[in-house]
Formats: structure tokens, sequence, C-alpha cells
């Protein structure tokens, strides 16, 4: 799988950009804030709908636009075929649409206009339609923090991966996320005597049935991260260190539960604390609450590994999540490295060169060249990315 065409128009600081592409390495080399992260965002956010790097959508459409919408349209070219992807995001200004708003320009905006038209080979989609037609790996500076980051950031990482690969789960996810969020406010108003209690068991039991889905996708995927996280580990550290992840649900789980019987015995745990989360105001059971553990020859790198062994590990990883939508889906994902060998010593930045020269199509992202071996500038496509503009070198 690659991406063999990318078109932006008024996006963060592109105002127009049209890029031909083919599989191979593709360097994106210049100085801060020229626009070489925009490209990986724009490239993330046809794959994923959505901005690694913005808070909102409004965030990446050019405030100078002179109809405030900003374009993205990506060619790609799959095994059965290729797919067209657009996204369009509208008036950046405006933090709702009250009353009809006029754009500068004369344009009239309705009320009723949405802020994000989605496009798969020209036909209207919703997000979770567009997600997966071009899946990515994408890998930021903040990713070598996996192992001692935030939970979030690592539940984060399980879902965007799953979330390409597993179309249900992305469905889930979202389903489960608004439960969470509807028994959360229940809760409030059960703890001041607004509602009454057994209003919870049906959300209860929305909770654990998708609870269960999620968690056993969750399971699957650090099963087969796994199988390469370990050699990976032991390549970076020629032979010294063996990696394992570990998956810390928040429900007590067992393997010997059928699927019938698991969402019982989650829904038998939610009862067992309701007065706890009625009097917090609160839900403490779920995946929203799951986390993740990094052993390195069964010691957790969280607690006692050091600064260097933490990052091995997240790399190790993020290369495991690689085989991961690889074999899950028999395409090779589209590789997007923003700046990440600033923060890697020369052992680790040589490794991930190694291993990223075996990938169909890689974008990378740094502010110089220096440290890149010249057999590998010979073979990449170089530009340096300049206000806005691309320059091939």
């Amino acid at each position: 799988m690659h991406l063999s065409h990318l078109t932006l128009s008024e996006f963060r600081n592109y105002h127009h950009l049209e890029l031909a592409l083919q599989p191979g390495l593709f360097l994106l080399y210049g100085e801060n804030a020229q626009g070489k992260t925009n490209l990986l965002e724009a490239v993330g956010m046809l794959a994923t709908g959505g901005s690694f790097h913005a808070a909102s959508d409004r965030e990446v459409v050019n405030w100078g636009a002179p109809e405030h919408i900003a374009r993205l349209e990506g060619t790609v070219q799959r095994h059965d075929g290729e797919v067209q992807l657009e996204i369009a995001l509208f008036d950046p200004t405006p933090p709702t649409f009250v009353t009809p708003v006029s754009s500068p320009t004369g344009i009239e905006l309705p009320a009723s206009t949405p802020r994000k038209r989605i496009k798969v080979n020209s036909v209207p989609r919703r997000t979770l339609e567009l997600i997966g037609q071009m899946k990515v790996v994408l890998f930021i500076p903040s990713d070598l923090h996996l192992v001692d980051g935030t939970p979030d950031e690592r539940r984060r990482f399980l879902d965007r991966a799953l979330c390409q690969v597993q179309p249900r789960y992305c469905q889930a996810l979202v389903k489960y996320r608004k439960i969470v969020m509807q028994r959360a406010a229940l809760l409030k108003r059960v703890r001041d005597n607004l509602e009454d209690p057994n209003m919870l068991d049906y959300l209860d039991e929305q909770l654990t049935m998708l609870a269960h889905h999620l968690m056993h996708e969750r399971q699957t995927m650090i099963a087969t991260l796994n199988r390469s996280a370990a050699s990976l580990q032991a390549s970076i550290t020629n032979g010294r260190e063996q990696l394992q992840v570990v998956y810390k649900p928040s429900f007590t789980i067992d393997a010997a539960w059928s699927a019938l019987e698991a969402p019982q015995q989650y829904l038998n745990q939610l009862r067992a604390i309701r007065r706890r989360e009625i009097a917090q105001g609160v839900c403490l059971l779920g995946p929203h609450r799951d986390d993740l553990e990094f052993l390195v020859n069964g010691i957790n790198m969280l607690t006692y590994g050091s600064r260097g062994q933490q990052r091995t590990a997240a790399l190790a990883t993020k290369l495991a999540e690689l085989d991961f939508m690889r074999t899950t889906t028999s395409e090779e994902p589209v590789l997007l490295l923003d700046d990440v060998f600033s923060e890697l010593d020369q052992q680790r930045r040589a490794y991930l060169l190694q291993q990223i020269i075996k990938h169909e199509q890689v974008f990378l992202t740094t502010t110089e060249l220096t440290g890149i071996p010249d057999t590998l500038l010979r073979h990449a496509y170089r530009y340096e990315v300049i206000e806005g503009e691309l320059v091939r070198r």
C-alpha cells in the first residue's frame, strides 16, 4: 500500500500542493516551523479522519484561506485497487453555527453546514468509513515515551492501530465512549438523589457488552505484538534483552470464560463497586481505564528501567505495531516518522534506519540530513521544506 498522489489546499501553511508519489523513502528536511510535520499530519488525517497534531479540526485550516475551507485529497494504491480519499474542512472561525455565517468572500454557510465532509471514491462517507482505507503507522517523539508516559497515551496507541484494521472495533469504541459519558452523568445524578440507582442497569449491560469486544481485540493485538516485540528488542540490544508487553485491564478477566459468560462476569464486578462509583461520580471499571506494562527480562520498565531501556522498548513496540498491521491486513502500512531521530542515540538511530528501508513507503522528517547514511540518501526522494513549499533536491 502506498500513497501515489497528494493534493493540499489551504491546509496549515500549504496554500496549494500537488505531489506525485511512489513507493520508497521520502526525506522531508528543513528548519523548524516550515511545514514538515504539517505534511505528515495531512497524510495521517486522510487515513484516520483526525489530526495527531491539533486539538480540533479547525486548527488545520489556514487562517488566510479565502473561503475558510481546507481540502485534502489522496490517491492510494492498494493490492485490491486504487482508492480516492477526500476531506474538506469548513470555516475555522466561529465556534458554532448558531445562525447562518457569511464569509469575507460573500459565501453564506447555513447553520446546518457540517465542519467536515469526507468522500471515498467521490461518494460521501462518515469518518468511520474513511478509517482503514489507507493504513498508517505514526511515529512521533512522544511515542518514545510510550513506556513512561500516561496510560491515556498507551490506550491511544492501541486504539489508533485497532481502528485502522478492525472497523467493528472502531464502531464499538465510539459507542463505548458515549456510554461512559452517559453513565458518568447518571452516576452524578444518582449521587445527588435526582435519579433511581436502578436506572444504571441498562447502561451497565451496554458497557459490559462493548467492553468485552474491546478487551478481546486489545488482548489479540498484544499477543500478536509480542511475537515480534521480543525479537526486535533483542536485535536492538544484541541479544541482551527480551521484551514482553503485558495487557492490564481494569476488569478482572479469566481466559476460561466463554464469550457469553465474560460480559456477565464484568457486570457482576460493576455491581460490586456501584456504591463507590456513585459516591465518586465516575466510571471506575472499563477499557477507558486499561493500561500496558512493559517488561524487559521480567523487569518492569516503568519502575526500574533506565531512560535508554524505556526508549528501546518503545521503539521495539512501535516497530512491532508495523508487523501487527501488516500481518492483520496483508497490507504494508505507510510509515510516518516525525523528527524521531533527534530523540535517539546513534545505535538506535542506525537500527531504525535499517528497519524503515524495508517498508514500502516511508515519510521521514528531520531538521538536517546529518547522520543519515549516504547509501540511503542516494535512494531517497529528498525534499527541502521552505515555508509551505517543497523543493526537490
